[in-house]
């Protein structure tokens, strides 16, 4: 039963012609193709892109989705353009939009390396659809990596020097794993075992001195299907997106701040250039209330995926993804405490060797991405 699972969400991943008819691929791309190619971003996060776009320079630029030095309005990047968006040797940039109101502080990580931060995750993913696996509860623990070798005496003085600018390694294991909800009587035993294996499995990462979390790596349990292996890069993904970097400089109520990074986006394995944007709702005893706008865009034009006879590359002829999300954030946290976000990827797809006809129907991927963080109730 997990092994079916698996397949289907991995299977679900493009919304191909072999599982819709040619009239629903067609329906599906024509609601894309309604009005503009991709809606202008509004808000706190069109603002942002539009002043970014502008260079900097405190004048308005134009708005995001239509401008043709601003994000492109098809949702894709040129590589060159991606690069130029955001250079390749860089792993992020923070911008600050707007300061706040006073009072105004510096916010700043400040996480006890023995200390142990556990959550509730509700994770939910699907690709290519309604399809695929149902949302699941997963405990999870994170904690500060040992050192694999203790500093030698006369390195200390040194390494405490420069400790402050070292990331912080962490590991995220996963202590539990079962449905979500279900029905009187829970899941099905086959599908309850299989779950219950994920338990062990590990995701580990670097946390900057600026909070912003990077090298993700992903380890399954041993006896782990490995078919549930995108379970674990969507919750890499979720704690990624939901990990607030922090601009250089005090802010208040009010203030926001523009993040843009890189990453790969869960089940669809698309490379991606992020744009977030968080602003600070309230500040109340040391915790920090924040919402979180996210924009996707693809950094070059070809996908590859893996075919019947080898890897194939399609055409993305549009890409649409955005999201919103809500977290508490305090400085002695990992991760948030408290989050709820959705993330929605969509992207039209041109198969290689098209014909005019073909590629007026495209084929449609998706892939839909939810958490919830929460202390867990025994708490």
């Amino acid at each position: 039963m997990a092994s079916t699972l698996a397949a289907v969400a991995l299977s679900g991943l493009a919304g191909c012609e072999g599982e819709k008819s040619k009239a629903q691929v067609a329906a599906d791309a024509g609601a894309l193709d309604a009005g503009p190619p991709l809606p202008v971003v509004g808000g706190e996060l069109g603002a942002a892109l539009a002043e970014v776009a502008a260079g900097g320079t405190g004048k308005k630029g134009p708005a995001a989705g239509g401008a043709a030095d601003g994000p492109p309005e098809s949702g894709v990047f040129s590589v060159a353009e991606a690069a130029a968006a955001l250079p390749k040797d860089v792993p992020y940039k923070i911008e600050v939009i707007g300061d706040g109101s006073e009072p105004r502080t510096r916010l700043a990580s400040k996480i006890d390396p023995k200390s142990e931060q556990k959550l509730d995750i509700t994770l939910g993913l699907r690709l290519g659809g309604p399809q695929g696996l149902p949302n699941l509860e997963l405990g999870v623990s994170f904690k500060a990596e040992k050192p694999a070798d203790a500093p030698k005496e006369g390195a200390a003085a040194r390494e405490a020097s420069t400790a402050s600018a070292a990331p912080t390694k962490v590991i995220a294991k996963i202590t539990s794993a079962t449905l979500a909800s279900m029905s009187i009587g829970g899941p099905p035993k086959q599908l309850a075992d299989a779950l219950a294996k994920l338990k062990g499995s590990a995701l580990r990462y670097e946390l900057s001195p600026a909070n912003a979390v990077s090298n993700l790596q992903f380890e399954l349990s041993k006896d782990a299907d490995p078919g549930l292996q995108p379970l674990i890069g969507a919750l890499g993904e979720a704690v990624a997106l939901l990990t607030p970097p922090l601009p250089d400089k005090p802010v208040g109520a009010g203030a926001y701040w523009m993040v843009t990074d890189r990453l790969v986006a869960s089940g669809a394995q698309l490379p991606v250039l992020r744009y977030r944007v968080f602003k600070i709702e309230k500040v109340e005893g040391g915790v920090v209330s924040l919402s979180v706008d996210t924009r996707q865009y693809a950094e070059g034009a070809d996908l590859k995926l893996p075919g019947p006879n080898g890897e194939i590359t399609m055409t993305i002829d549009r890409l649409d993804s955005s999201g919103k999300g809500t977290l508490t954030w305090s400085p002695s946290s990992f991760v948030p405490g408290v989050a709820d976000a959705s993330q929605r990827l969509q992207a039209l797809l041109v198969p290689p060797g098209a014909t005019a006809q073909q590629a007026a129907q495209r084929s449609v991927a998706q892939v839909e991405l939810s958490a919830k963080f929460a202390p867990p109730a025994t708490q």
